[in-house]
């Protein structure tokens, strides 16, 4: 059967969503092995929810093809009409579980950068609660009629529907809001403490902060929720349909961008300098590379300020200095001691090198100093007289 109505625009939009979003998961996954060389559970449970998407496109197309998106009174067919239903029901559960997936997704990811306790259980109260209303709201969609098969196909005698589950629905979909905002709202706690300038916090803070937008495709997929109790299902629905699709791959895109960070800071960073192929070549032959800041430059040699106190030593070595044998063939240097302190997610880290690290590390070697641990440098002078 032909896709008709409003099942043809709904099934293009849905499958375009589905593309953008298979950019970014490839775009992670090259970022997160390739780049970081980091591949976590955050990023499995990613992956797990753009399966989740893809078959909901599928179902919701199959869907189409029997009459979804059309008036019900426009399908002749029997036969079509309860099949349209059940392959929709079918994707809108994928949807719900899906939606709670990606979320997780989020969640996982922002547990490897919080450090306080307080803000952990915070994150795990809302990942928890939110699958709790998912599965909840699947159990209620498919045994709120007797028999459960009523729900689809209404030809069967004595069936009937004592459980309305757009409260419920309506319920998870306030949650989803909320959590979408919370965890928007959320890396502001603890990254705007950290000692950094102000812009390097805002573009940090910024790509933390886009999950706004699927919290706003969150608001209009909440207010589409009436048409499930709909008579007119197939047709009533289509909003639901197009908004729920869209909230998770807004979401998942919203999730890819700070992931992907690294990346395209690394090819940006190529196309704008001017001598990347020579960086490139430094980096290869293992000898020394220039730093790179946080916004991508590049701090080449020679561009240090001579009036800075992080000049070369050897620089400031005065003649009678010299004739002593400081700085010459007579000195000696050590490397003493050993040991580097490593946050346990240094790697996961990344999306916000290299001021984040720096910053949530300097305690760490505040201790090292007080400890002393880590790597001392020392000379021995020998002077000789003629």
């Amino acid at each position: 059967m032909a896709i008709k109505g409003d099942g043809l625009w709904t099934v293009a939009v849905m499958w375009s969503l589905t593309a953008v979003t298979f950019v970014f998961v490839v775009l992670r996954i090259y970022t997160r092995v390739g780049v970081v060389k980091s591949f976590g559970i955050d990023d499995h449970v990613y992956n797990l929810a753009f399966v989740f998407l893809t078959f909901y496109t599928i179902f919701i197309n199959v869907a189409a093809t029997y009459g979804f998106g059309q008036n019900q009174d426009d399908i002749l067919d029997l036969d079509d009409l309860s099949h349209a239903i059940l392959f929709e029901a079918t994707g809108q559960t994928f949807a719900v579980i899906g939606m709670a997936v990606a979320k997780w997704s989020l969640g996982l990811f922002l547990l490897r950068l919080v450090k306080a306790r307080w803000h952990r259980i915070a994150i795990w109260i809302s990942m928890a609660c939110l699958m709790g209303a998912s599965v909840s709201t699947c159990f209620v969609f498919w045994l709120q009629c007797t028999p459960p098969k009523f729900l689809w196909d209404r030809r069967i005698p004595g069936g009937f529907c004592h459980i309305d589950s757009t409260p419920v629905s309506m319920l998870l979909c306030i949650l989803c809001v909320i959590v979408d905002f919370f965890y928007a709202a959320f890396p502001w706690l603890f990254i705007w403490s950290l000692q950094m300038n102000i812009r390097e916090k805002i573009v940090i803070l910024a790509s933390l902060s886009l999950g706004v937008i699927a919290g706003a495709c969150g608001i209009k997929r909440t207010i589409e929720v009436p048409a499930l109790s709909s008579p007119n299902y197939l047709k009533d629905t289509v909003g639901l349909i197009v908004w729920s699709a869209a909230e998770i791959a807004v979401t998942m895109i919203c999730i890819g961008i700070p992931v992907c960070r690294p990346l395209y800071k690394r090819y940006l960073d190529k196309w704008t300098s001017r001598d990347a192929s020579k960086y490139q070549e430094q980096i290869e032959g293992g000898g020394s590379y220039p730093l790179r800041t946080f916004g991508g430059s590049t701090l080449r040699p020679g561009q240090a300020n001579k009036d800075d106190d992080t000049m070369d030593d050897r620089d400031s070595i005065t003649k009678e200095e010299r004739k002593l044998g400081i700085g010459g063939p007579f000195t000696k240097s050590y490397a003493v001691g050993g040991g580097r302190i490593r946050g346990d997610n240094q790697s996961d880290e990344e999306i916000l090198v290299p001021n984040f690290r720096r910053s949530q590390q300097r305690a760490a070697d505040f201790d090292t100093k007080q400890t002393g641990m880590g790597i001392r440098v020392t000379e021995e002078y020998k002077v000789t007289s003629s």
